[in-house]
This record gives structure tokens, sequence and C-alpha cells, in this order.
């Protein structure tokens, strides 16, 4: 779509409808006469250091919009009544902070009453699974990461939320979308230290959200105000592990081989009208997974019998020992606020990230100058006002853009001279060093931007004390730029020839998507009911005829004058997709002190945007029979979820809670290659074509307890029990089990990240004279895999079809601690020093196996290879030592945080 017309449809929407995406909260309640119950009209009621307020109405009710999630001092006051103060009034998003107050008749003029609020153990509004996490209780736990924090809650198992693959889950920044449409991901590099309030949904969430079907990441970052603040937190450490027979380097400790240093500032630019928030990280892990420079590049080459083959079975490497998964990254954060006009604020927040890393490969252990360096770049940039335009009513408008790049090469020119022989680079004398890599040059590069542009405007009304209305509406588009090539190389020493481009586009898809929802507030029984509509336009090219020779071959297609292809009479342009989805929650008490909850709700998603445009050339092989590539496909059709789930929240006491929850997902028109592959015309050749053929259902319970003993010690406990089963875990499964000639099962299978058994707890506790600690245990029953038939020891006939995923890794657990010292200079002065281990009993889990085996200790091939094998047996004991089948070893960091 042209940007002309973006616009244009744009401004129409504008025009037509208006919407509101959760990042507020609200606090409402009754105020009454403390000795007669009568309701009080026209009570005051303010949220201390803010204009936001309201007065009681002829019921003694009242109601605060648009409250930023955050805790807050309540100020009630009323002629002839002691002004009360209610302090550490918590908001959360999306939800409503109950708050009653008892005026009592003043007795002395300018009295005042204090009162702490209870902590809310019950949220009584919520009709789906969510989990609020704060800052506060972000820095009590032993976490340094925002995703460590994510991944904690229930129902999130390795990045898959109840059950679904990865990239179905839907990222916010105070109310933006930054989810990278290219894969799933998210886009912005948000940090702990900017953290406000993170809401984890993974049940059935509101109609207000899009683009998702197994969760919602909902993060609002933190604001500047009247008072100058900052912090500055800096930690050093590295591995230590005694397990050297696994681990290469692992006794060579460096105190800074883990290193980290932080800084955040935040407060008046203007007082009372203009503040900022600033924030920036640096991090640098070495890793724990290394290899050694045994080889070089050129050990590869032609000997004298004028055969491909190791030059020099010693190797002409350094001898070094090198890095393999090198992490290093810096992000910051700027966000300004003006509350120069009553009613009105805007804020603008950029934030920007560069990551540099390199992925394992046990195969160039060896050989690890192979390996290709990556790195992402990613900015988020967004502009917003809000306005007040009555006590009840408000409505946003904001612009946003974010961007993300990746990048992946092993030299950044692609005609470094350095570059070998393509033909060298998977070249292994595996008799001789074990399948290792030897020599030869990773010759590809990858690079890939996607920049997308989204423009709101939104409106929110409590009409009446019992209906909360939205509407709104919301475009996005996208530009995906990708970039596949190889550097060719044909001569022995001889410079790069030129460059292969594999795939490249530069394509523009648009969406638009609209809503109304209602949240009816009557007495205790809550109802989110709403529908949402989608657009979505992938703005390419599919196949005219998928069956004709002439227009699946490239040397075929009909070309004009000049040599060009004949484009309309090869392709057609994609077809867009629309749908609506109805959304229901509906929570109601059953005791004084227990709420059931019951949601249930259509998800629609558009497959991650790789899958549409891959193999933008539609290049397959020209002849042969047989399978001859794969195409992606720019009419899928939008993926789909139900989802269905009835909780029931009891509270034991005024200091801890239960919750059981029942759910299930029944996922249709997944992204998938498991249909029959397309038969061209008056040939043998077919090709796959990826279409919406997959499927799952994912039903589960999850058991949480949370526990509070006074304000300094509190614990959380969760377990999920889940079974996740499909067709197929991976949108290319089938395809490549077909182009391998490996049959398998066509049964209903456990998915990849199917664990049966999920146990997540975590604890802290801070003493009054400033000690504390921390702690995380995880545990989880092990991950299926496919067993591997065909090691001749086992002496067993295969079967005829390969039952996927029939197998069990072993289980896993892991526990994380932090110890903390606080150190009090003055009112606004604190120190504190810690330490900080993670996995500390060093357990090796074993997450990953040999398939014959079902083990990450020992495969029955290494028998089998030493039959034929006569290197060095280092290499074979190597080559079966797979560090990168454990988890990551203990760790042990010191740190400082100072605020101020």
């Amino acid at each position: 779509m042209s940007t002309r017309r973006f616009f244009l449809v744009l401004s129409v929407a504008l025009f037509i409808s208006t919407s509101i995406h959760a990042q507020y909260g609200k606090i409402r309640g009754i105020i009454t006469d403390a000795d007669t119950g009568e309701p009080i009209i026209g009570a005051t009621v303010l949220i201390q250091g803010t204009t936001k307020g309201a007065a009681t109405n002829v019921d003694g009710e009242y109601i605060i919009v648009a409250v930023n999630p955050g805790v807050y001092n309540l100020r009630v006051s009323y002629i002839g009544y002691s002004t009360t103060v209610i302090e550490d009034v918590k908001v959360s998003i999306d939800l409503s902070t109950q708050i009653d107050v008892k005026l009592k008749t003043q007795t002395l003029q300018g009295e005042e009453i204090v009162v702490i609020a209870q902590r809310d153990l019950i949220k009584k509004d919520v009709t789906a699974s969510l989990a609020t996490v704060d800052a506060k209780q972000i820095e009590a736990i032993p976490v340094e990461n925002f995703s460590e924090v994510v991944e904690l809650q229930a129902g999130v198992v390795d990045g898959h939320f109840r059950g679904g693959r990865r990239g179905e889950v839907g990222y916010w920044v105070d109310g933006v979308p930054v989810t990278d449409a290219f894969d799933g991901s998210l886009s912005a590099g948000v940090e702990n230290s900017s953290v406000q309030e993170v809401q984890v949904v993974t049940g059935a969430f509101n109609a207000e959200y899009g683009q998702a079907m197994s969760g919602i990441v909902n993060i609002v970052t933190k604001n500047g105000n009247n008072d100058f603040e900052g912090s500055v937190h800096s930690f050093v450490g590295d591995y230590v592990s005694s397990r050297d027979n696994l681990f290469r380097n692992i006794d060579n400790v460096s105190p800074v081989a883990v290193r980290n240093l932080e800084g955040s500032l935040s407060g008046p630019v203007l007082k009372d009208k203009l503040f900022f928030f600033s924030s920036v990280r640096y991090f640098q892990n070495e890793g724990w997974l290394y290899g050694r420079e045994v080889f070089d590049f050129n050990d590869v080459g032609i000997n004298s019998l004028g055969q491909l083959a190791l030059l020099d079975t010693t190797g002409t490497g350094s001898g070094d020992i090198v890095s393999m998964n090198s992490f290093e990254k810096i992000n910051g954060q700027l966000k300004l606020t003006w509350k120069g006009i009553k009613g009105v604020t805007l804020s603008a927040n950029a934030i920007y990230g560069v990551e540099d890393f390199q992925d394992y490969n046990h195969s160039a252990q060896f050989l690890p100058q192979f390996l290709r360096g990556q790195r992402t770049n990613n900015r988020s940039f967004y502009v917003k006002g809000t306005h007040l335009l009555s006590n009840s009513t408000f409505y946003d408008i904001s612009i946003s853009n974010s961007y993300k790049k990746f990048e992946s090469h092993l030299f950044e020119d692609p005609f470094d001279e350095r570059y070998v022989i393509n033909e060298y680079a998977n070249f292994r004398a595996s008799n001789v060093t074990s399948n290792f890599l030897i020599g030869g040059t990773d010759n590809g590069r990858t690079e890939r931007e996607t920049s997308t542009y989204i423009a709101k405007f939104d409106l929110s009304s409590q009409v009446n004390n019992e209906n909360q209305i939205k509407i709104g509406i919301e475009a996005r588009q996208h530009n995906l730029k990708f970039l596949d090539q190889v550097s060719i190389v044909t001569q022995p020493g001889g410079p790069v020839d030129g460059i292969f481009t594999n795939a490249q586009y530069d394509v523009n898809p648009f969406e638009i998507s609209a809503y109304v929802q209602d949240k009816v507030e009557i007495g205790s029984i809550i109802i989110n009911a709403g529908i949402r509509f989608d657009y979505f336009d992938s703005n390419f090219k599919v196949f005219r005829d998928p069956t004709d020779p002439n227009v699946v071959f490239e040397g075929q297609r009909p070309r004009d004058s000049g040599g060009n292809i004949v484009e309309n009479l090869v392709f057609k342009k994609s077809t867009p997709t629309s749908q609506f989805s109805p959304r229901l929650g509906i929570a109601f008490p059953i005791s004084e002190k227990g709420v059931v909850h019951f949601s249930y709700g259509h998800f629609f998603q558009t497959p991650n945007l790789q899958l549409l445009y891959q193999n933008p050339f539609f290049r397959l092989s020209s002849g042969g029979s047989g399978l001859i590539g794969l195409l992606g496909n720019a009419n899928l059709k939008p993926q789909k979820t139900i989802n269905g789930e009835l909780g029931y929240k009891q509270e034991l006491s005024s200091s801890s809670a239960i919750e059981i929850t029942a759910f299930f997902r029944d996922i249709r028109n997944l992204a998938g290659t498991a249909t029959d592959p397309i038969a061209v015309q008056g040939t043998s050749a077919r090709y796959g074509i990826i279409t919406n053929s997959d499927f799952g259902f994912i039903k589960g319970v999850v058991l949480a307890f949370d526990q509070s003993f006074g304000p300094n010690i509190f614990a959380t406990a969760d377990y999920t029990f889940q079974i996740a089963k499909g067709n197929s875990s991976d949108p290319d499964q089938a395809f490549n089990a077909a182009a391998a000639k490996t049959e398998l099962e066509q049964i209903i299978v456990p998915l990849n990240w199917d664990q049966t058994h999920t146990l997540n707890i975590t604890g802290s506790y801070r003493s009054k004279n400033g000690w504390g600690a921390g702690f995380i245990f995880n545990a989880g029953s092990g991950f299926p895999y496919t067993r591997d038939f065909s090691n001749p020891i086992l002496d067993k006939t295969p079967p005829s079809k390969i039952p996927l995923n029939s197998a069990r890794r072993p289980t896993v657990y892991n526990l994380d601690i932090n110890i903390t010292k606080d150190i009090t200079f003055s009112d606004n002065t604190n120190v504190q020093v810690y330490a900080k281990l993670d996995n500390v009993l060093d357990t090796g889990n074993e997450r990953g196996v040999f398939n014959d085996t079902g083990r990450a200790t020992y495969s029955l091939f290494r028998n089998v290879d030493a039959k034929t094998f006569i290197g060095d047996e280092v290499f074979l004991n190597q080559n079966y030592t797979r560090p990168d089948f454990y988890n990551e070893p203990r760790r042990l960091v010191l740190g400082m945080r100072i605020r101020f």
C-alpha cells in the first residue's frame, strides 16, 4: 500500500472510530459516614501528587479513570469530617482498585487520619488469567533481564505461552504494540530498571488486543516527577563450576567475564509541567561454551591426488581458546512527559538497543572462527497525547514506529579476501576428525529489516457506574526488507568472483483493526464483552496457476523482448483477509472471599510474515522428479485459536490466597506443510507450499498460591499441568521429513515444547536492618523427542513409520538466589550490595539428548564410529561430548546498586 493510501485510510479511520488500548487502571469506591453508614454526597477524592480526582455522587460512589499503574496516596475530604489519607494504593493495568472509605466526624481542627491500604490478594474484576509484577517485585528476586520475568509466569514454558508456538505473543510498551511482524519477537530493548509494571496475560484477553493467539505482555515504563531520582547499578562475575570435563575453559575464572553497568535518572525539566526519565545499560557475557582454534580456513584443499582433503592433520590454527556464545548489548531509553495543561498529558518515548552475539555450533568446536557474527539493532519511538475530557471520559492519540534490523555474516565486506572456495566450507574428514569442520569459510550472509508505523486514536468512557465503553481503530503499515546472499569464490586463493542472491524482497503489508468492548461492573459481577475486526493485506503475489510448468519453472516463464518475466502471465496479486473475533469474560463472587471467572474467545493472527514471503523469487529446481522446493504463501489465512478457561480464586487469610484455573485451546489454520505437495502438470516433479494445514489442542490446569508475611516477606508458587499436542511443531516439519524420505507417523503427537509438569516458586525477604534474600526455583518434566532407530548396535528392526515425539528427556530443575544488604546514608541515598548465584546447585539439566539413547551423557553411535576412526581419539570423544545439551553452569556475580 502506498504512503498516500495509508494516510488516507488512517484519516478516515480517525473520524469514524476511536479506541483505548489498556495501559491505565482506575480507582473506584464508596465514601460513607463511619457512624451511620450513610453515603456522603460531594466528598472530594484526590490522588496526591497529581491533578486527578473525583467527587462522590448521590450514592457516595466515585470513579477516577486514566490512572497510570503505580502506587499512590489517596486523599478523601468533606466539610465536617476528618480528612483521611489512604497510603500505598496500588493501581494495575486495565484493572479497578476498590477503595471504600468511612469518614469520621471531625473532632479537632485540621485532623488527618492516615490508613495503609490493604494488599488486594484477589482482583475481583479479573476475567482471564494474568500475572502482574511491579518494579519492587522485580528488584527483589534474582532476575537480570525482562524476559526472565515473563518466563516465571504460570503457563509460560521456554518462551511458549500455554502450548502455543513462538511468535504468537503480542508485546506492548506504554499502550503501543512493539512486536516484530517478521517473527513475532519483541522489537524493543526494554530493561528491568525502566519497568514500572509488567502484566502477562495467558488467558482469553480482551477484544482490544489483536495479532496474538497465545498471550499478551504489557509493559509500562517509568515516568519522571518533580523529584530528581537516579540509580547506578553494576555487577561483575563469572561461571564457577567443577565440570571441566564438559565445559572447556570453565576452570579459568575471570572476575569480569560477566560485567554490567547501568544507570537511570529522572526528574523535572520544568517543575510541575515537563518531566523526564532516562536509562542506559551495558552488559557483556563472554559465555560458557568455548572452542579451540586447531584448524584454520585454508587447512582444506586439493591434495597431491587431486582430491579434496585435510592438508595438515595437526592443523595450522593458533591453538587459542575462543568463546563461541559470547553476548554483548547496550540499551538506552529517554521518556518525556508534559502536563502543562490541566487534563492533558503529552509523552514521547524513545528506546534504542544493539546486541552482538554468536550461536554455538558444536561442529565448529575446533574451527570457532568459522562462526558468523550476528547483530540486531532495534529502536522504538512513540509520541502520544492523552486528554481528559471529563472525570469519566478521556482519549489518546498516538503515532509510533518500531524498527528492528538483523545481520549475520562472517566478514562485514562480502568481497573480503579471506573468503575461500564455497565447496570447502562443509568438508569433514569424518574418519580423522569425527565430523568436525576443519577448514573453509561460511560464505553466506543474511540481512533483514522490519519497520512498523502505527497510528491510533483512542477513547474510553465510564458512561455510568456500571459500564466502561471502549471503541477503536488502529492502522499498521509495515515495511519488510530481506536479503540472503552468498559470496562466490571459484579459485584457490582467488578473490570473490561475485555475489549470488538467494532471496531478496522489499514489501509493504498493511493492516487495520477495530473493536468495541464494554466492561460491565454490576455490584460484584464483572463482564468484559467485546468484538474485534481485523483486516490484512500482504501486498504481494502468488502463482496464477500453481500446476502450470510454464509458471512453476523459472526457465520456462514467458518473457518480453528484453528478457524480463511477464509478471501478469505468471503471478496474480495476493488476496486480503479479514475476520471478526468475539470475546467474553465474566467474574463473580461465590463467597465473601472467593471469586470465579470464566472467559472464552476467538483469536486470530496473521502468520509471522517471514512465512508469507519465503522464497520470494519462486525459485524451484527446473527439472527432475520428486520434491523440487518449498514456497511461502502470501495468501495464507489468519491462524485461529479458540481459548476458554474457568478459574476460582479463594482468599485463605488476610495474607494468602490460592487459585485454580482449567483451560483449553483449540488451534486451527496454523501455517504448515502437512498437505500433499503440488504436482506440476506433465512432470513427476512436486513442490511444497506453506498453507494453513497445521492444528493442535492444548489443555491444562494451573494451581497458584500467593503468601505474604507482612510488607517484607512474600512467596509465590504455581504448578501447571499441561498437555500440548498437534500434528506439527514447525511449519516446515512435514515438508522436511518428506524431502529426507522419512515417513512420519500421521497422528496427533506431543509438541516439541510439551512439558507436562511445570513448577515455579519465588520468594523474597527483607529484614529491618537491611539484610535481604530472594530465590527462584523451577522444575519441570522432560520435553519430548523422537527416537532414532537406525543404530545397528541396537539390533532391532526400525518401525515402518517413525513415532514422532514418543519419548521423553530427563526432568529438569534449577535454583537461583541473591543475598542483599542495604545501607542507608540519608533519606534520599541508599546503597545496596549483593551477591547473586544462578544455578546454585550447578545442575546438569539435559535439555538436549542423543536421539538413540535419550540422554545427553552418551550415544551408542560412538561405538559405531570408533570401528572406522583412525584419527586422534580426542576428536571422537569431543564429538560425543555436548556441552550445548546442558543448561548454563553455576554463575556468581557481585554487584552494587546506588539510589539517590
